[in-house]
């Protein structure tokens, strides 16, 4: 399911594979499950599972108070990892921000914006507080 009441997230992944990525990402989008009841502390925005080539966005994050640059952000910060995979350290372990993702990450045009919105405390307090 991609069309939530507030975006779509097949048009922002298709937008942003044709302006950022060459067409080259083959992941599927839809908005991730509403999470239970109980108090939450933190939020996952996004991820990426390589296995099921699925990008899975936070259901809060499709909210009238939400604005739109910060969704296509998350959803480029999740493409970054479907278009460049999961790298090894020289010791074996997990490398899933390489320096080719940061540089491209910070090279986005509302990287700052949406670094700014997302350090809010306010907006992150009122995604927390969010019903289903």
């Amino acid at each position: 399911r991609t069309r939530g009441a507030h975006f779509d997230l097949g048009e922002v992944l298709d937008e942003l594979n044709c302006r950022h990525f060459d067409g080259r990402v083959a992941a599927k989008i839809s908005w991730g499950r509403m999470p239970s009841c109980r108090r939450r502390r933190s939020i996952r925005f996004g991820s990426f599972s390589e296995e099921d080539n699925l990008i899975r966005i936070h259901p809060f994050l499709d909210a009238a108070f939400v604005p739109e640059y910060f969704v296509r952000y998350i959803v480029f910060h999740e493409m970054l990892h479907a278009d460049l995979g999961v790298g090894k350290t020289t010791s074996g372990r997990r490398r899933v921000h390489c320096a080719e993702f940061r540089r491209r990450e910070r090279a986005y045009p509302d990287y700052a914006r949406a670094l700014a919105w997302q350090d809010n405390h306010g907006n992150l307090a009122r995604l927390l507080r969010r019903r289903r």
